[in-house]
């Protein structure tokens, strides 16, 4: 006997189900030349940049030609009710200011994998690899903003002097290595004298950001990510 289709009232979720069930669903619900013409990996991408949404939504979406024109639109979406007043104005606002840097997220809220229901990733703009400067976890309590930052030492005199808000994350953080230096490569840094070995998959998280605190996470961002002058001739 075939298997029934999922309902449409079934939420995308990273993992939640294997994605050929989903796959089949929107099959038939869309139509057949749009989800042919996409290769498994393509398909992946645009399914998982409909997290939160339910099946019924993505393919209605589809068909009615709704497209996000920007990150407003996108948290007007009823998969971001999930997302307080305070937090959808601080995604938007470090949107805009992350934009100013050379970095976007595509104008998509994608799945958060293993770590949240959403993520909002960005990478460089206008380029095929897409560096990664930053992370925004979506959850039910709140947002986490992730900073991908390299060579701390060379932002030292910064970092010591920075808000607390800022330097705390650098120090204090659960992040410090245990042993894992062949799957994580540890940072390692010196702040305020004290070496720092923190795990690549623990560092540098910003818990509960604001809107009050932005030009710090921008400042900080600034320093690492500086924006690049064009050589005029």
């Amino acid at each position: 006997m075939p298997k029934k289709l999922l309902p449409e009232d079934t939420k995308i979720i990273w993992n939640a189900h294997p994605t050929n069930e989903y796959r089949k669903f929107l099959y038939e619900a869309i139509n057949r030349n749009f989800i042919d013409s996409m290769g498994h990996t393509n398909f992946g991408k645009w399914l998982f940049s409909q997290t939160g949404k339910t099946l019924k939504e993505a393919a209605d979406d589809h068909l009615n030609g709704y497209v996000a024109k920007n990150m407003k639109d996108l948290l007007s979406e009823r998969r971001c009710e999930i997302i307080s007043k305070a937090d959808k104005e601080f995604i938007e606002a470090f949107d805009e200011a992350i934009n100013g840097l050379g970095y976007d997220c595509e104008n998509t809220i994608d799945s958060g994998l293993t770590w949240s229901p959403m993520m909002i990733v960005y990478g460089k703009t206008g380029t095929k690899s897409r560096p990664c400067a930053a992370r925004i976890y979506i959850r039910e309590n709140g947002i986490t903003l992730r900073l991908f930052l390299n060579n701390v030492d060379k932002h030292r005199d910064y970092i010591e002097n920075a808000p607390s808000h800022i330097k705390d994350v650098f120090i204090f953080d659960d992040g410090d290595c245990r042993g894992c230096n062949s799957s994580c490569s540890p940072k390692i840094y010196t702040i305020n004298e004290q070496t720092m070995k923190k795990c690549n998959h623990s560092t540098f998280y910003f818990q509960m950001p604001t809107v009050k605190k932005l030009p710090d996470y921008m400042e900080l961002l600034s320093r690492f990510y500086p924006v690049k002058k064009i050589n005029k001739k």
